[in-house]
């Protein structure tokens, strides 16, 4: 069971997934599972939910784009695998949000 297999990304589609954290053991275990590319759902009107983890700061970042323009996101949020579930949750409610008031 992934960690974020009780979240609802509807009506995003998950593209990619290759989160393979145990999050009952700490970060210093998981060397060959922490990189950038992560976790990714793609949803309509050129939306993307994006999780990676990043060295230079030693935490997950969560981001939002929109039309591929990874410069310009539509939302940054850096946290680490204590917030990264209702971090992860928060941000599919906003892409949701956005989706809506088109």
């Amino acid at each position: 069971m992934n960690m974020f297999e009780k979240i609802s990304f509807y009506p995003g589609k998950v593209i990619y997934e290759d989160f393979h954290i145990d999050i009952n053991k700490p970060l210093d275990f998981e060397d060959d599972g922490l990189k950038e590319d992560m976790f990714k759902v793609q949803y309509p009107d050129n939306l993307i939910l994006d999780i990676g983890w990043y060295d230079g700061i030693n935490k997950f970042i969560i981001y939002i784009i929109k039309d591929f323009d990874w410069d310009n996101p539509i939302q940054k949020t850096e946290c680490d695998l204590v917030d990264l579930y209702y971090k992860t949750e928060t941000c599919a409610i906003l892409i949701r949000d956005l989706l809506s008031k088109k």
